[in-house]
This record gives C-alpha cells, sequence and structure tokens, in this order.
C-alpha cells in the first residue's frame, strides 16, 4: 500500500478513543461503584498499567501485514484462523450489542413514543454506508467526531462542577483503596472495546514514538477519571450506583438559565458518533480479520455481511435488558481476554529469538520493530547490511 493510502497513527488513536467513548459513557463509573465506592473515580488512572501491558503485548504480534498477519506467522495458518476465528466472533457480538445499546439509548432519551427497530436500522444503515467505504475517508472523520465529543462532554462536566461536593468523593476508607486495582481491571476491559484498533495498525503509518502513545493511553485514562471525579461529586456514590447512565442523567441536570436547558437529548444525539465510530472500527477490523483468510474477497461484501449478520444478532440475541447487561459485566471481562490474555499466550508461542517474517536478520537475534529498522539504536546487535531494507518491514 503506498504511504498515501495509509492513516496516521494519530488518527488511528482517535478512532479507538471516539469508539471507547461509548461504552465508557454508559457503564461508567458504576461499573466499578460496588467494591470501589467513592473512591471509583480512581479506577480508570489504575487502568492506565493494564491499557499499556495490552498496546505493549499487540504491539509485538503486528507483523508488515497488520496485527492478523502477525497471529497466522506465530502461529502457523492453522492456528492463526482458530485465533482469528475467535476473534472474529467476539468482534460480531460487540457490533450486535452496540447497534442494540445505541438503539436503546436513543429511543430512551426522546422520552417519547418510538420504535427501537427504527433506530436499530438507521444505525445498521449508517454502519453500513461507512463500512463499505475507505478507510482513510473514515479515518478523517473520526478525528471530526473525537473533537465533537470532547467538546460536548467538557461542556455537560464544566456546567456540572458547581453541583459537586467534596464529601462525596472524599475521603476514603482503607477498603476502597484496597479494591481499586481489582476495580480497575473490569475499567479496563471497558477501554479494551478498542483492542480491534490494532488490527488497523497494518494500515496505519508508524508511530511518532513510544511517547506519543503513552500521551494517548494515559491521558485517555486522566480524561476519564477526571470525567467520574465530577459524576461522583455531584450525584453521590449510591446514587450514581442506582442510576443506568450517570453521565446522561448529570446532562439532563445542566443548562443556562434563559439559553438553553435539558440538553440530554442533544449530547445523546451526538453520543451516536461514538456509536458509530466503534461500529465502523469493529466492522473495518473484521475486514481484515476475514480478509486474511480469503485475500482475494472484496472488502465491500466482508463488510455487508458483517454488518447483516450483526444487525440479526442485535434483533434475536439481545431480548429485554440483556445487552445492558452483557455490556456490563461480559462484555468487559472479554475484552481484556482479547486486549491481553490471547495476545499473551500467542507471544509465548512465538520461538525465541525469531521475529516476524519480514523484519527477521540472518543473526537470529530479534531486530527493531518495523519503524526503526535501518536506524540507529543502541545495543544493535545485527549489522545493518544484514538486515531487510526498511521498506519490506
Amino acid at each position: 500500500m503506498e504511504q498515501d493510502a495509509r492513516i496516521s497513527h494519530t488518527q488511528l488513536m482517535a478512532l479507538i478513543w471516539a469508539g471507547v467513548l461509548a461504552p465508557a459513557a454508559e457503564v461508567l463509573p458504576g461499573i466499578a461503584l460496588s467494591r470501589a465506592g467513592r473512591a471509583a473515580w480512581l479506577t480508570p488512572i489504575a487502568a492506565v498499567l493494564p491499557v499499556l501491558a495490552a498496546g505493549w503485548l499487540l504491539k509485538r504480534l503486528i507483523g508488515p501485514q497488520g496485527l492478523a498477519g502477525g497471529i497466522r506467522s506465530v502461529l502457523g495458518p492453522v492456528g492463526g484462523s482458530v485465533v482469528l476465528m475467535l476473534y472474529a466472533i467476539w468482534g460480531e457480538l460487540l457490533l450486535a450489542l452496540r447497534f442494540r445499546l445505541c438503539a436503546g439509548r436513543l429511543l430512551g432519551s426522546g422520552e417519547r413514543d418510538g420504535s427501537l427497530y427504527f433506530f436499530l436500522a438507521l444505525n445498521v444503515l449508517a454502519a453500513l454506508w461507512v463500512g463499505t467505504g475507505k478507510l482513510t475517508a473514515f479515518a478523517r472523520a473520526g478525528q471530526v467526531y473525537l473533537a465533537i465529543l470532547l467538546v460536548t462532554a467538557g461542556l455537560v462536566l464544566a456546567l456540572s462542577v458547581p453541583q459537586v461536593r467534596l464529601e462525596r468523593v472524599l475521603p476514603f476508607t482503607p477498603d476502597q483503596l484496597r479494591t481499586i486495582p481489582v476495580s480497575a481491571l473490569p475499567v479496563a476491559g471497558v477501554l479494551g472495546w478498542g483492542v480491534y484498533g490494532a488490527f488497523l495498525a497494518g494500515e496505519s503509518r508508524s508511530p511518532q514514538g513510544r511517547w506519543w502513545s503513552l500521551f494517548w493511553g494515559a491521558g485517555g485514562c486522566l480524561l476519564l477519571a477526571l470525567a467520574q471525579w465530577i459524576i461522583l461529586g455531584s450525584f453521590g456514590a449510591g446514587l450514581a450506583e442506582r442510576l443506568e447512565n450517570p453521565f446522561f442523567a448529570l446532562a439532563k441536570s445542566v443548562g443556562v438559565e434563559g439559553a438553553f436547558q435539558r440538553v440530554e437529548s442533544i449530547v445523546a444525539a451526538l453520543w451516536i458518533l461514538a456509536d458509530l465510530t466503534m461500529a465502523e472500527l469493529l466492522i473495518f477490523a473484521l475486514r481484515e480479520i476475514v480478509g486474511a483468510w480469503f485475500p482475494g474477497l472484496r472488502r465491500d461484501r466482508i463488510a455487508t455481511g458483517a454488518v447483516a449478520l450483526a444487525a440479526v444478532l442485535a434483533v434475536v440475541a439481545f431480548p429485554g435488558r440483556t445487552a445492558a447487561w452483557l455490556s456490563r459485566e461480559a462484555a468487559p471481562w472479554g475484552n481484556l481476554a482479547a486486549s491481553i490474555l490471547a495476545p499473551g499466550l500467542v507471544i509465548l508461542r512465538k520461538p525465541k529469538g525469531r521475529d516476524l517474517p519480514g523484519c527477521a536478520t540472518s543473526c537470529g537475534e530479534s531486530t527493531a520493530p518495523a519503524e526503526d529498522v535501518g536506524g540507529d539504536r543502541k545495543g544493535e546487535k545485527c549489522p545493518k547490511k544484514l538486515q531487510k531494507p526498511e521498506k519490506t518491514c
């Protein structure tokens, strides 16, 4: 692929975080309140470690053909296909879950009569339209979506600051502090919705260094911690735990006298951008996964099949409040398995001293990552003349 056809690392990270804001707004801080209580707003900070660990594990598997090709290179055609099939099944379930949750939230935010299937059909058609297009166009739109979402959330949270009471978030009890590491795991699982963005790394240009990735990972978690602090400071731990969607409930209580009030419908409507971004992230990832099995299959047909199957599952597989329960209880742990457990097990099968195809040397030692091959590195054990050209990595 030509360099101009690739998306930038910044665009990829913007897509991941814009998509992650959809499940984060639905289940945080409620998912950690039962254990951590008023200290639940600290769990996104503690989640930085598993988030960065997942990024490090996935980066070690990303080869010249992306994450899907890297998994097949390590495990072989059969073993790699089995792992990719598991990723594809879980991705389809997450896509169907996202369709159902978005439709349900739009139906509930209007506080009027409507049809769940009408909103579901709108989500499916929008996802199909974007998912059959080009990744570069979606990446450019994703940056705009993230900016809109951050401005919207920032306004809601800023207008809520006068409602914050410090006694609702301080002090912590010793038991609450001890539960923070355990409570941070499901929070990291919520952020693990973005694991499928790693399958698009083969379509992106090299990152601008480790500090740039650290900025996106840790910076996003810190912003989430600030948001949870305002939510808990406004509602208190008890009320926030009983609310279905604390962030959207917070939007109901903000406004500027004489200018605008009751902005929850506007916020819910704008938040569909996060749902759409997450759905498209999953669709483009499924295009890469299935494309690794069938290289000759057109990507738009893969996207059409994935969206059609997810639409059926959204209707038949999540009756009643099953979708909300799965989003809180099952999805975070499944995402942790997909982002940490599975990559870790695959890396254990990787032969020691052998790099992924296209980035190996004849010295029997691992070379630099793709973006560092051919550059100056301290402690480099293989002469540069034995390395393959940079463009192969």
